[in-house]
């Protein structure tokens, strides 16, 4: 019989640590928005099941800072107390170095002391006594006595099930299960345990269980033992019969490492691959049996990679909750009064692109509140309320995320942006104005800032740039929109997955190359009536729109690719990337398929004409095109 093991639920304690603890922050951004009860019940039930939780695993100082925090919330929580500043900052300062000391437990270094935030803690209660911490729920409980577990006199050792049943309350139902484990162990052998141990470490687990244990003890000894254990709702001790079984415990969520997922996601993509190579050799092979056990195979290869894809669908909230708590301290460091409203919270998107999603947004909220939003002071004096604020979103357009980060602020000043853009030669020498996309060229220039000075969270000219270059990265586009005085909105657009995307196969100059379909809207030949010239710039007439043309292959600066002979006009892509619409031209359309997305590294002040790579069918690469960084 394995004894116990803590080790294996370290990993357990931080995820559940980390939710609560983000239920935490997001209460005290409402409770300094506008108090209520409901909001102390919430931060209390996280604290207390941090403190449980970490009085199970043995983590003395994540017990003591949480109970620390909950005796200072408890006269706030009673109404004795009205809630100050001061106490709401301590309060804050004290959940973030909780989530310290978390993320510390169990690795073995030196953990944070929480003495002096104890100290400050009760020394906030304005000189109110604070009594000797009682001992958390939970927590194990003293040794009993020392005839507890001693076999009555004359009664030999027999085998005897206990069956036990945890509170539904209980924080980490496993662990507790295993600290009834080691009770009932000092007091004889286990025989067995039902469910088994492996299946108490999954999320479906109820804190249901029974466990055989050959003991002398009598029942009451056993009962008193697992009561000592806390947490325990029922406990009942019975003579073990033949063929006895314990409780069944349905298994229907677990909890897995996300590498795992990603390793998955691979071994399917290459399965994607090899699938497509099978097929295109099957269709000359003229074997029918063959073609349709191939096609079956295609087909199950299929459902494999939708199924994969789509367990790894998160919502976008769980990186959009990360962001009230940066708007509140990002804008009391600047001075000023923000308020944060998002909306599109339960949309879910791939993992990886969740996980990337971050960086570029934070950029963007960051720059919004030190550039975009005024001071209370400008904004009373240009008729606008005190409070900046500031807007995001996520939807679903046609088959991508669009992510929206807009504020009411005083907007760009395109003539500023323009005459430090000709200072530093990053306009043709007569340009006069800037619309919204050479406006978004400009800001995005690696170094360039209006930024009179350099701050904390601005001036170095590397936020645009930043964000420009991450979402390139993960194959989406920027657009910006903005007007003076009423506020800027950046738009991020993103594919729903990193991994595999349909995209349309072209040919250009010799070389294949892959669209991704979400981005192209239709496909025709160039028939030469269509062709119209507007500002010296060549573009096709479209259902009374024009609609700029692009060659691809001089694009790219190759020459185009012979025909064969053919008489008919050129093929066109019609594309769409932020907002703008292109007619590609290209040498061929071969076909759609399924790619595999393969990261493409590149250099800075590379051309920024693709966003990946991938391999085909016959394992040759080609390039993803990037839609919008054709002109």
């Amino acid at each position: 019989m394995s004894r116990l093991n803590l080790a294996a639920y370290v990993d357990l304690f931080r995820t559940e640590a980390r939710e609560h603890l983000g239920e935490m922050e997001r209460t005290l951004l409402a409770l300094e928005a506008a108090p209520a009860p409901e909001h102390f019940d919430l931060l209390f039930r996280g604290l207390h099941t941090i403190k449980g939780m970490a009085a199970a695993m043995g983590y003395r100082d994540v017990e003591r800072l949480a109970h620390a925090l909950e005796s200072r919330g408890d006269p706030l929580r009673a109404g004795r107390e009205v809630l100050r500043p001061a106490t709401l900052a301590l309060l804050f300062e004290g959940v973030d170095l909780l989530r310290s000391s978390v993320e510390t437990a169990g690795e073995g270094g030196t953990p944070t002391d929480p003495t002096p935030m104890v100290a400050r803690l009760v020394a906030d209660r304005a000189g109110t006594p604070t009594a000797a911490p009682p001992a958390a729920p939970g927590a194990p409980a003293s040794a009993p006595p020392a005839d507890a577990g001693d076999p009555v006199a004359g009664q030999a050792p027999a085998d005897r099930v206990v069956q036990v049943q945890l509170t539904p309350e209980c924080p980490l139902k496993g662990v507790r299960a295993l600290l009834v484990l080691k009770r009932l162990e000092a007091l004889g052998t286990i025989r067995g345990t039902e469910p088994p141990q492996a299946r108490w470490l999954n999320d479906g687990f109820t804190g249901r269980f029974a466990v055989t244990v050959r003991a002398g003890a009598g029942d009451d000894a056993l009962g008193d033992a697992v009561r000592a254990a806390g947490d325990v709702a029922r406990v009942v001790v019975r003579p073990a019969l033949a063929g006895d079984s314990g409780p069944a415990a349905g298994t229907r969520t677990v909890r897995l490492d996300a590498r795992r997922l990603d390793t998955l996601l691979d071994l399917v993509s290459e399965l994607v691959i090899t699938r497509d190579r099978l097929l295109r050799q099957v269709e000359g092979a003229g074997d029918r049996a063959l073609s349709r056990t191939a096609q079956e195979l295609g087909r199950l290869v299929s459902a494999m990679q939708e199924e994969v894809l789509h367990t790894r669908l998160l919502p976008v909230s769980h990186v959009f909750d990360r962001f009230p708590r940066l708007v509140r301290d990002v804008a009391q460091g600047l001075k000023k009064e923000v308020q944060l409203v998002t909306a599109g919270r339960d949309l879910e998107v791939d993992r990886s692109l969740l996980d990337s999603l971050a960086d570029p947004v934070v950029h963007l909220l960051r720059n919004a509140i030190d550039h975009g939003i005024e001071s209370p002071d400008e904004r009373r004096r240009a008729g606008k309320p005190p409070a900046g604020l500031l807007q995001l979103s996520a939807v679903r357009e046609r088959a991508g995320i669009v992510v929206r980060v807009r504020d009411d602020g005083r907007g760009i000043d395109r003539d500023v942006v323009l005459r430090r853009a000709r200072e530093q030669g990053l306009v043709p020498p007569g340009t006069v104005a800037l619309d919204d996309e050479g406006l978004l060229r400009v800001v995005a220039h690696p170094g360039f800032s209006t930024a009179a000075r350099v701050t904390t969270v601005s001036g170095r000219g590397v936020g645009v740039d930043v964000v420009s270059t991450s979402v390139r990265a993960l194959g989406g586009a920027v657009a910006l929109e903005t007007e003076v005085g009423r506020g800027t909105t950046f738009i991020l657009r993103f594919p729903v997955t990193l991994a595999i995307t349909r995209a349309l196969l072209v040919r250009a100059g010799g070389g294949t190359y892959a669209i991704p379909a979400t981005q192209v809207l239709e496909t025709l030949e160039l028939d030469p009536a269509m062709r119209v010239v507007v500002r010296g710039r060549s573009g096709i007439s479209l259902r009374d729109e024009v609609v700029p043309v692009v060659v691809l292959a001089e694009q790219f600066g190759l020459p185009p690719e012979p025909r064969d002979g053919e008489d008919g006009p050129p093929p066109v892509a019609v594309v769409e990337a932020g907002g703008r619409r292109l007619a590609v031209q290209l040498d061929a359309i071969l076909e759609q398929r399924d790619i595999v997305v393969k990261p493409l590294e590149t250099v800075r002040g590379a051309a920024p004409w693709f966003s990946g790579a991938t391999l085909l069918g016959d394992g040759t690469p080609a390039l993803i095109v990037d839609v919008a960084s054709l002109s």
